[in-house]
Protein backbone atom coordinates (compact mmCIF):
# COMPACT_ATOMS: atom_id res chain seq x y z
CA UNK A 1 0.00 0.00 0.00
CA UNK A 2 2.84 2.32 0.48
CA UNK A 3 3.88 1.90 -2.76
CA UNK A 4 0.59 2.85 -4.57
CA UNK A 5 0.26 5.81 -2.05
CA UNK A 6 3.56 7.21 -3.45
CA UNK A 7 2.67 6.14 -7.08
CA UNK A 8 -0.71 7.40 -6.97
CA UNK A 9 0.54 10.88 -5.24
CA UNK A 10 2.92 11.11 -8.10
CA UNK A 11 0.38 11.38 -10.37
CA UNK A 12 -2.14 13.12 -8.77
CA UNK A 13 0.84 15.71 -8.53
CA UNK A 14 1.47 15.47 -12.53
CA UNK A 15 -2.20 15.96 -12.71
CA UNK A 16 -2.51 19.29 -10.73
CA UNK A 17 0.30 20.48 -12.75
CA UNK A 18 -1.05 19.93 -15.93
CA UNK A 19 -4.57 20.66 -15.75
CA UNK A 20 -5.63 22.79 -13.00
CA UNK A 21 -8.71 21.81 -10.80
CA UNK A 22 -12.04 24.17 -11.53
CA UNK A 23 -11.57 26.82 -9.26
CA UNK A 24 -7.90 26.64 -8.16
CA UNK A 25 -5.99 30.21 -8.23
CA UNK A 26 -2.92 29.90 -10.31
CA UNK A 27 -0.28 32.97 -10.02
CA UNK A 28 2.00 34.34 -12.72
CA UNK A 29 4.64 36.92 -13.37
CA UNK A 30 6.61 38.18 -15.95
CA UNK A 31 10.43 38.79 -14.84
CA UNK A 32 12.15 41.01 -16.93
CA UNK A 33 16.12 40.95 -16.44
CA UNK A 34 17.77 44.26 -17.96
CA UNK A 35 21.46 44.64 -19.11
CA UNK A 36 24.01 45.62 -16.78
CA UNK A 37 25.90 48.58 -18.04
CA UNK A 38 29.71 48.41 -17.72
CA UNK A 39 32.85 50.61 -16.92
CA UNK A 40 36.01 50.07 -18.64
CA UNK A 41 39.02 51.58 -16.47
CA UNK A 42 41.91 51.75 -18.73
CA UNK A 43 45.59 52.36 -16.99
CA UNK A 44 49.10 52.13 -19.01
CA UNK A 45 52.70 52.10 -18.00
CA UNK A 46 55.10 54.01 -19.00
CA UNK A 47 52.91 56.94 -19.59
CA UNK A 48 52.70 59.83 -20.54
CA UNK A 49 56.22 59.55 -22.65
CA UNK A 50 57.62 56.65 -24.35
CA UNK A 51 60.76 55.74 -26.95
CA UNK A 52 58.53 55.53 -30.34
CA UNK A 53 59.42 51.44 -30.42
CA UNK A 54 59.39 50.89 -26.83
CA UNK A 55 56.69 48.21 -25.01
CA UNK A 56 53.84 50.12 -22.89
CA UNK A 57 51.74 47.80 -21.16
CA UNK A 58 48.08 48.39 -20.80
CA UNK A 59 45.87 46.95 -18.40
CA UNK A 60 42.13 47.34 -18.46
CA UNK A 61 39.65 46.59 -15.81
CA UNK A 62 35.87 46.01 -17.14
CA UNK A 63 33.86 46.49 -14.19
CA UNK A 64 30.27 44.29 -14.21
CA UNK A 65 29.16 45.46 -10.35
CA UNK A 66 29.81 41.88 -9.38
CA UNK A 67 27.82 39.89 -12.57
CA UNK A 68 29.81 37.53 -13.83
CA UNK A 69 31.49 38.28 -17.43
CA UNK A 70 31.38 35.63 -20.10
CA UNK A 71 34.28 33.39 -20.81
CA UNK A 72 34.04 34.43 -24.32
CA UNK A 73 34.22 38.38 -23.89
CA UNK A 74 36.45 40.12 -25.65
CA UNK A 75 37.52 44.14 -25.90
CA UNK A 76 39.31 45.81 -28.98
CA UNK A 77 42.14 48.56 -28.33
CA UNK A 78 42.28 51.60 -30.27
CA UNK A 79 44.98 54.03 -31.41
CA UNK A 80 42.14 56.95 -31.73
CA UNK A 81 40.41 54.90 -34.56
CA UNK A 82 42.85 52.40 -35.43
CA UNK A 83 42.56 49.33 -34.23
CA UNK A 84 45.63 47.81 -32.42
CA UNK A 85 45.87 43.94 -32.73
CA UNK A 86 43.53 41.62 -32.74
CA UNK A 87 40.81 41.39 -30.08
CA UNK A 88 41.92 40.91 -26.55
CA UNK A 89 39.92 37.74 -24.24
CA UNK A 90 38.72 39.25 -21.35
CA UNK A 91 40.17 37.10 -17.93
CA UNK A 92 37.54 36.65 -15.55
CA UNK A 93 39.35 38.36 -12.51
CA UNK A 94 37.89 38.29 -8.35
CA UNK A 95 36.61 41.85 -7.23
CA UNK A 96 36.21 43.08 -3.70
CA UNK A 97 34.49 45.35 -1.91
CA UNK A 98 35.34 45.51 1.86
CA UNK A 99 32.66 48.20 2.78
CA UNK A 100 29.21 46.71 3.44
CA UNK A 101 27.61 48.67 1.26
CA UNK A 102 29.12 50.77 -1.32
CA UNK A 103 26.61 53.80 -1.94
CA UNK A 104 26.75 56.90 0.90
CA UNK A 105 23.75 56.08 2.04
CA UNK A 106 22.41 57.05 5.74
CA UNK A 107 20.63 53.50 6.10
CA UNK A 108 23.62 51.44 5.39
CA UNK A 109 26.47 52.43 7.75
CA UNK A 110 27.19 56.06 6.46
CA UNK A 111 26.43 58.42 9.15
CA UNK A 112 26.89 62.45 9.27
CA UNK A 113 30.49 64.07 10.46
CA UNK A 114 30.39 67.55 11.94
CA UNK A 115 27.46 69.98 10.54
CA UNK A 116 25.00 68.01 8.74
CA UNK A 117 25.32 67.15 5.37
CA UNK A 118 22.77 66.93 2.51
CA UNK A 119 22.53 63.11 1.42
CA UNK A 120 20.59 62.23 -1.32
CA UNK A 121 21.09 58.74 -2.27
CA UNK A 122 20.28 56.78 -5.79
CA UNK A 123 18.98 60.23 -7.06
CA UNK A 124 21.63 60.88 -9.90
CA UNK A 125 23.27 58.66 -12.59
CA UNK A 126 25.88 56.33 -11.44
CA UNK A 127 29.48 56.09 -13.67
CA UNK A 128 27.76 53.39 -15.42
CA UNK A 129 25.38 55.61 -17.03
CA UNK A 130 22.80 53.69 -15.03
CA UNK A 131 19.83 56.09 -14.07
CA UNK A 132 19.52 56.44 -9.73
CA UNK A 133 22.16 54.76 -9.02
CA UNK A 134 24.36 57.38 -7.54
CA UNK A 135 24.50 59.67 -4.44
CA UNK A 136 24.63 63.42 -4.51
CA UNK A 137 26.25 64.89 -1.19
CA UNK A 138 26.21 68.34 -0.44
CA UNK A 139 28.37 70.07 2.13
CA UNK A 140 26.96 72.31 4.16
CA UNK A 141 30.25 74.29 5.73
CA UNK A 142 34.06 73.35 6.09
CA UNK A 143 33.66 70.43 8.53
CA UNK A 144 30.46 68.57 6.53
CA UNK A 145 31.71 65.39 6.11
CA UNK A 146 30.47 61.53 5.35
CA UNK A 147 31.51 58.49 6.76
CA UNK A 148 31.61 54.46 6.90
CA UNK A 149 33.07 52.68 9.81
CA UNK A 150 33.99 49.31 9.43
CA UNK A 151 35.20 48.55 13.13
CA UNK A 152 35.53 44.19 12.82
CA UNK A 153 38.19 42.39 14.62
CA UNK A 154 40.72 42.18 11.67
CA UNK A 155 43.78 44.26 11.75
CA UNK A 156 44.97 46.09 8.53
CA UNK A 157 47.99 46.45 10.26
CA UNK A 158 51.26 46.73 7.86
CA UNK A 159 48.65 46.33 5.07
CA UNK A 160 48.27 48.62 2.06
CA UNK A 161 44.15 49.80 1.53
CA UNK A 162 42.97 51.74 -1.41
CA UNK A 163 39.89 53.49 -1.06
CA UNK A 164 38.32 54.11 -4.39
CA UNK A 165 35.57 55.36 -6.09
CA UNK A 166 33.75 57.74 -8.80
CA UNK A 167 32.86 60.90 -8.64
CA UNK A 168 31.56 63.83 -10.63
CA UNK A 169 30.23 67.47 -9.64
CA UNK A 170 28.38 69.34 -12.85
CA UNK A 171 30.58 72.75 -10.80
CA UNK A 172 34.14 72.31 -10.52
CA UNK A 173 34.66 70.49 -7.04
CA UNK A 174 37.53 69.58 -5.19
CA UNK A 175 36.51 66.41 -2.64
CA UNK A 176 38.63 65.07 0.20
CA UNK A 177 39.02 61.52 1.14
CA UNK A 178 40.31 60.12 3.93
CA UNK A 179 40.97 56.31 5.14
CA UNK A 180 41.90 55.62 8.56
CA UNK A 181 41.90 52.29 11.34
CA UNK A 182 38.91 52.04 13.17
CA UNK A 183 37.94 52.24 16.27
CA UNK A 184 41.35 53.52 17.30
CA UNK A 185 42.67 56.13 14.96
CA UNK A 186 45.91 55.82 15.33
CA UNK A 187 46.82 56.58 11.66
CA UNK A 188 45.48 58.15 8.69
CA UNK A 189 45.70 59.14 5.24
CA UNK A 190 44.28 61.81 3.06
CA UNK A 191 43.89 62.84 -0.76
CA UNK A 192 41.87 64.99 -2.71
CA UNK A 193 40.34 64.54 -6.00
CA UNK A 194 39.27 67.49 -8.58
CA UNK A 195 35.89 67.08 -9.92
CA UNK A 196 34.42 68.24 -13.40
CA UNK A 197 31.44 66.82 -14.90
CA UNK A 198 32.65 63.67 -16.49
CA UNK A 199 32.87 60.83 -13.98
CA UNK A 200 36.82 59.73 -12.66
CA UNK A 201 37.98 57.83 -10.71
CA UNK A 202 39.20 59.04 -7.31
CA UNK A 203 41.91 56.91 -5.26
CA UNK A 204 43.85 56.88 -1.87
CA UNK A 205 45.84 54.09 -0.66
CA UNK A 206 47.77 53.71 2.38
CA UNK A 207 49.70 51.27 3.96
CA UNK A 208 48.57 51.10 7.40
CA UNK A 209 51.32 51.28 10.27
CA UNK A 210 52.13 48.58 12.47
CA UNK A 211 50.42 50.73 15.46
CA UNK A 212 47.12 50.31 13.81
CA UNK A 213 43.88 48.74 15.71
CA UNK A 214 41.55 46.59 13.89
CA UNK A 215 39.26 47.82 11.39
CA UNK A 216 38.93 50.65 8.67
CA UNK A 217 37.03 53.90 8.04
CA UNK A 218 36.57 55.90 5.22
CA UNK A 219 35.24 59.47 4.91
CA UNK A 220 34.53 62.20 2.61
CA UNK A 221 34.28 65.83 2.40
CA UNK A 222 34.61 69.22 0.79
CA UNK A 223 35.82 72.13 2.87
CA UNK A 224 36.90 73.79 -0.54
CA UNK A 225 33.93 73.78 -2.00
CA UNK A 226 31.02 73.73 0.30
CA UNK A 227 27.31 73.89 -1.29
CA UNK A 228 28.60 72.61 -4.39
CA UNK A 229 26.50 68.72 -5.11
CA UNK A 230 29.06 65.79 -5.55
CA UNK A 231 28.04 63.01 -7.27
CA UNK A 232 29.71 59.35 -5.81
CA UNK A 233 29.18 56.16 -6.91
CA UNK A 234 30.59 52.17 -6.52
CA UNK A 235 32.89 53.22 -3.73
CA UNK A 236 35.48 50.26 -2.86
CA UNK A 237 37.58 49.79 -0.28
CA UNK A 238 40.59 46.96 -0.91
CA UNK A 239 43.38 45.24 0.65
CA UNK A 240 45.57 45.99 -1.81
CA UNK A 241 48.42 48.72 -3.37
CA UNK A 242 46.42 49.88 -6.23
CA UNK A 243 42.79 50.21 -7.00
CA UNK A 244 41.31 46.99 -8.91
CA UNK A 245 38.07 45.13 -9.80
CA UNK A 246 35.52 46.57 -7.77
CA UNK A 247 31.87 45.33 -6.89
CA UNK A 248 29.50 48.17 -7.38
CA UNK A 249 26.35 48.18 -5.37
CA UNK A 250 23.91 48.83 -8.30
CA UNK A 251 20.56 47.23 -6.60
CA UNK A 252 20.99 44.96 -4.68
CA UNK A 253 24.03 44.75 -2.33
CA UNK A 254 26.94 43.00 -2.30
CA UNK A 255 29.04 42.96 1.27
CA UNK A 256 31.57 41.11 -0.85
CA UNK A 257 32.55 39.05 -3.71
CA UNK A 258 32.21 38.96 -6.87
CA UNK A 259 34.14 39.11 -10.44
CA UNK A 260 35.35 41.43 -13.06
CA UNK A 261 36.82 41.37 -16.34
CA UNK A 262 40.66 42.38 -16.90
CA UNK A 263 42.87 42.20 -19.40
CA UNK A 264 46.58 42.83 -20.00
CA UNK A 265 47.92 44.35 -23.50
CA UNK A 266 51.49 45.15 -24.82
CA UNK A 267 52.04 47.09 -27.82
CA UNK A 268 55.62 48.60 -28.98
CA UNK A 269 54.80 49.62 -32.49
CA UNK A 270 53.51 53.63 -31.58
CA UNK A 271 55.23 55.64 -33.84
CA UNK A 272 56.64 59.11 -32.88
CA UNK A 273 53.76 61.82 -32.04
CA UNK A 274 50.75 61.42 -29.79
CA UNK A 275 48.53 58.61 -29.41
CA UNK A 276 44.73 58.67 -27.74
CA UNK A 277 44.39 54.93 -26.77
CA UNK A 278 40.93 53.69 -25.50
CA UNK A 279 39.24 50.27 -25.41
CA UNK A 280 35.92 49.31 -26.71
CA UNK A 281 33.48 46.26 -25.22
CA UNK A 282 31.12 45.18 -27.62
CA UNK A 283 28.78 44.02 -24.80
CA UNK A 284 26.10 41.01 -25.11
CA UNK A 285 22.76 39.69 -24.02
CA UNK A 286 23.64 40.55 -20.40
CA UNK A 287 25.76 43.59 -20.67
CA UNK A 288 25.61 46.70 -22.38
CA UNK A 289 28.74 47.78 -24.53
CA UNK A 290 31.30 50.22 -22.94
CA UNK A 291 34.12 52.57 -24.26
CA UNK A 292 37.32 53.06 -21.59
CA UNK A 293 38.56 56.31 -20.48
CA UNK A 294 41.44 57.48 -22.56
CA UNK A 295 44.96 57.17 -22.24
CA UNK A 296 47.36 59.75 -23.91
CA UNK A 297 50.72 58.37 -25.09
CA UNK A 298 52.90 60.53 -26.69
CA UNK A 299 56.12 58.63 -28.13
CA UNK A 300 59.38 60.58 -29.06
CA UNK A 301 62.02 59.55 -31.17
CA UNK A 302 64.40 56.63 -30.59
CA UNK A 303 68.26 56.85 -30.64
CA UNK A 304 69.59 53.43 -32.82
CA UNK A 305 72.36 51.73 -31.90
CA UNK A 306 75.17 52.01 -34.42
CA UNK A 307 78.28 49.66 -35.21
CA UNK A 308 81.13 51.27 -36.74
CA UNK A 309 83.91 48.59 -38.54
CA UNK A 310 87.01 49.42 -41.23
CA UNK A 311 88.27 46.53 -43.62
CA UNK A 312 90.98 45.90 -43.37
CA UNK A 313 90.44 46.11 -39.74
CA UNK A 314 93.22 48.77 -37.88
CA UNK A 315 95.43 49.22 -40.32
CA UNK A 316 96.27 49.35 -43.75
CA UNK A 317 99.09 50.43 -46.79
CA UNK A 318 98.99 54.11 -47.95
CA UNK A 319 96.77 53.82 -51.58
CA UNK A 320 95.06 50.62 -50.23
CA UNK A 321 91.55 50.84 -50.37
CA UNK A 322 89.91 50.82 -46.72
CA UNK A 323 86.12 50.07 -46.69
CA UNK A 324 84.37 51.90 -43.34
CA UNK A 325 81.02 50.34 -42.91
CA UNK A 326 78.09 51.56 -40.34
CA UNK A 327 75.43 48.97 -39.00
CA UNK A 328 72.14 50.92 -37.44
CA UNK A 329 69.74 49.23 -35.79
CA UNK A 330 66.35 49.55 -33.54
CA UNK A 331 67.87 49.72 -29.83
CA UNK A 332 64.13 49.03 -28.62
CA UNK A 333 64.04 45.57 -30.83
CA UNK A 334 60.76 46.49 -31.83
CA UNK A 335 59.52 44.56 -34.96
CA UNK A 336 60.71 45.39 -38.21
CA UNK A 337 61.60 48.74 -37.38
CA UNK A 338 64.56 49.86 -39.39
CA UNK A 339 66.38 53.08 -38.99
CA UNK A 340 66.53 54.90 -42.61
CA UNK A 341 68.50 57.66 -44.11
CA UNK A 342 71.98 58.98 -44.09
CA UNK A 343 75.25 58.33 -42.12
CA UNK A 344 78.27 60.86 -42.59
CA UNK A 345 81.72 58.96 -42.27
CA UNK A 346 84.14 61.31 -40.47
CA UNK A 347 88.00 61.19 -40.06
CA UNK A 348 88.35 63.39 -37.15
CA UNK A 349 86.74 66.47 -37.83
CA UNK A 350 86.68 65.73 -41.88
CA UNK A 351 84.23 64.92 -43.51
CA UNK A 352 85.19 61.45 -45.57
CA UNK A 353 82.03 60.45 -47.21
CA UNK A 354 78.49 59.46 -47.10
CA UNK A 355 76.45 56.56 -47.22
CA UNK A 356 72.17 55.59 -47.56
CA UNK A 357 71.03 53.29 -45.13
CA UNK A 358 70.02 50.16 -47.29
CA UNK A 359 66.77 48.25 -46.17
CA UNK A 360 68.86 45.95 -43.92
CA UNK A 361 70.68 49.59 -42.22
CA UNK A 362 73.81 48.72 -43.44
CA UNK A 363 76.00 51.78 -44.98
CA UNK A 364 79.68 51.70 -46.30
CA UNK A 365 82.13 53.87 -48.34
CA UNK A 366 85.38 53.00 -49.43
CA UNK A 367 88.43 55.08 -49.22
CA UNK A 368 91.19 54.96 -52.12
CA UNK A 369 92.72 57.00 -54.83
CA UNK A 370 92.18 60.84 -54.00
CA UNK A 371 90.48 59.73 -51.06
CA UNK A 372 92.45 57.54 -49.49
CA UNK A 373 93.58 57.97 -45.83
CA UNK A 374 96.54 59.24 -45.30
CA UNK A 375 99.93 57.78 -43.52
CA UNK A 376 99.67 58.12 -39.65
CA UNK A 377 96.37 57.28 -37.57
CA UNK A 378 93.57 58.41 -37.81
CA UNK A 379 90.22 58.45 -35.53
CA UNK A 380 87.22 57.38 -37.57
CA UNK A 381 83.54 58.16 -36.45
CA UNK A 382 80.09 57.57 -38.44
CA UNK A 383 77.08 59.72 -37.59
CA UNK A 384 73.66 59.14 -38.21
CA UNK A 385 71.42 62.25 -39.31
CA UNK A 386 68.18 60.47 -38.20
CA UNK A 387 64.51 60.24 -39.86
CA UNK A 388 61.09 60.46 -38.45
CA UNK A 389 61.31 57.41 -35.91
CA UNK A 390 65.07 57.63 -34.81
CA UNK A 391 66.89 60.38 -33.91
CA UNK A 392 70.35 61.51 -34.51
CA UNK A 393 73.26 59.43 -33.06
CA UNK A 394 77.17 59.83 -33.31
CA UNK A 395 79.03 56.13 -33.66
CA UNK A 396 82.19 55.05 -30.89
CA UNK A 397 85.52 55.72 -32.54
CA UNK A 398 87.43 53.11 -33.91
CA UNK A 399 91.21 53.89 -34.84
CA UNK A 400 93.10 53.20 -38.17
CA UNK A 401 96.75 53.50 -38.55
CA UNK A 402 98.08 53.73 -42.76
CA UNK A 403 101.30 53.05 -43.13
CA UNK A 404 104.31 55.00 -45.60
CA UNK A 405 103.82 52.90 -49.27
CA UNK A 406 106.76 51.71 -51.10
CA UNK A 407 107.63 54.82 -53.32
CA UNK A 408 109.69 52.22 -55.57
CA UNK A 409 106.93 49.95 -56.86
CA UNK A 410 104.22 53.10 -56.85
CA UNK A 411 106.32 56.38 -57.28
CA UNK A 412 107.17 57.19 -61.36
CA UNK A 413 109.96 59.91 -61.16
CA UNK A 414 110.56 61.07 -64.88
CA UNK A 415 113.60 63.63 -65.82
CA UNK A 416 113.57 65.59 -69.34
CA UNK A 417 116.12 67.79 -70.42
CA UNK A 418 114.99 71.54 -72.47
CA UNK A 419 118.37 70.84 -74.50
CA UNK A 420 119.69 67.52 -75.60
CA UNK A 421 122.60 67.29 -76.62
CA UNK A 422 123.55 70.42 -75.63
CA UNK A 423 126.92 72.39 -76.95
CA UNK A 424 129.34 73.30 -74.17
CA UNK A 425 128.54 76.60 -72.47
CA UNK A 426 124.74 75.97 -72.98
CA UNK A 427 122.33 76.78 -70.39
CA UNK A 428 120.28 73.71 -69.32
CA UNK A 429 117.25 73.35 -67.85
CA UNK A 430 116.04 70.11 -66.66
CA UNK A 431 112.34 69.39 -65.38
CA UNK A 432 111.06 66.41 -63.17
CA UNK A 433 107.81 65.02 -62.82
CA UNK A 434 107.04 62.83 -59.98
CA UNK A 435 103.27 60.82 -59.76
CA UNK A 436 101.66 57.80 -58.29
CA UNK A 437 100.06 54.87 -58.93
CA UNK A 438 97.82 55.17 -55.82
CA UNK A 439 96.54 57.64 -53.55
CA UNK A 440 97.44 61.45 -53.92
CA UNK A 441 100.11 63.26 -56.12
CA UNK A 442 103.17 62.89 -53.80
CA UNK A 443 104.49 65.58 -52.59
CA UNK A 444 108.56 67.09 -51.17
CA UNK A 445 111.72 67.23 -53.22
CA UNK A 446 113.77 65.20 -55.55
CA UNK A 447 117.28 64.86 -55.07
CA UNK A 448 119.32 65.59 -58.37
CA UNK A 449 123.06 64.17 -59.02
CA UNK A 450 125.75 63.62 -62.13
CA UNK A 451 127.35 60.34 -61.45
CA UNK A 452 128.10 61.39 -58.10
CA UNK A 453 128.28 65.10 -57.65
CA UNK A 454 125.34 66.83 -56.23
CA UNK A 455 123.55 69.10 -58.73
CA UNK A 456 120.99 70.36 -56.16
CA UNK A 457 117.10 69.34 -54.74
CA UNK A 458 113.98 71.01 -56.34
CA UNK A 459 111.15 71.15 -54.20
CA UNK A 460 108.16 69.52 -55.97
CA UNK A 461 104.95 71.80 -56.78
CA UNK A 462 101.15 71.34 -56.16
CA UNK A 463 101.32 68.64 -59.14
CA UNK A 464 104.79 67.00 -58.22
CA UNK A 465 106.70 69.01 -60.73
CA UNK A 466 110.25 71.09 -60.56
CA UNK A 467 113.15 72.31 -62.72
CA UNK A 468 116.57 72.74 -62.02
CA UNK A 469 118.56 75.13 -64.31
CA UNK A 470 122.33 73.85 -64.58
CA UNK A 471 124.10 77.11 -66.18
CA UNK A 472 127.31 74.91 -67.46
CA UNK A 473 127.92 71.31 -68.24
CA UNK A 474 131.25 70.42 -69.53
CA UNK A 475 132.11 68.83 -72.38
CA UNK A 476 131.11 64.92 -72.33
CA UNK A 477 128.59 62.63 -71.29
CA UNK A 478 126.58 63.33 -68.37
CA UNK A 479 124.28 60.44 -66.33
CA UNK A 480 121.78 62.73 -64.38
CA UNK A 481 119.41 60.99 -61.26
CA UNK A 482 117.06 62.14 -59.32
CA UNK A 483 115.63 60.37 -56.23
CA UNK A 484 112.27 61.33 -54.74
CA UNK A 485 112.51 61.60 -51.04
CA UNK A 486 109.41 60.32 -50.17
CA UNK A 487 106.80 62.32 -47.51
CA UNK A 488 103.89 61.44 -44.86
CA UNK A 489 102.25 59.25 -47.80
CA UNK A 490 105.60 57.60 -49.47
CA UNK A 491 108.96 56.58 -48.44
Amino acid sequence: MTTLKVFVGALLTFACASLPLAGQSTGTVTQTVNQRNTIGVLTAAPTPTVVAGSPVTFTYLLHTAGAPISSSATVQFFDGTTALGSAQPVESVAASNLLPYSEVDLTHGWVIGGTPATVSPKSATGADASANSATTVTFTDTTSSVVSSIPGSTTYAGKQMTFSFWAYALTPATLSLTIADSPQVAASSSNTCVLSSTPQRCVLTYEFPAAAGTGFAVSLSAPSSVGIPITTWGLDVEQASASGGFVSTIGTPRPSGGVAGSVSFEWSQFLTGQHTISVQYSGDSNFVGSTSNSVTVTAIKQTPSIVLSDSPTGTSVYGAAVTVSAVLADAQNSSGWIPTGVVQFYDGAALVGTGTLDSGGRTSITLVGSTSLAGGTHTLTAQYLGDAQFDIVTSGAITHSVTRADSSSVVTTAITSSLNPAVYGDSVTLSFSVSSSVGVQPTGSVSVVDGATQLGTVVLDGSGNGTLTIPLFTAGSHSITATYSGDGNYN
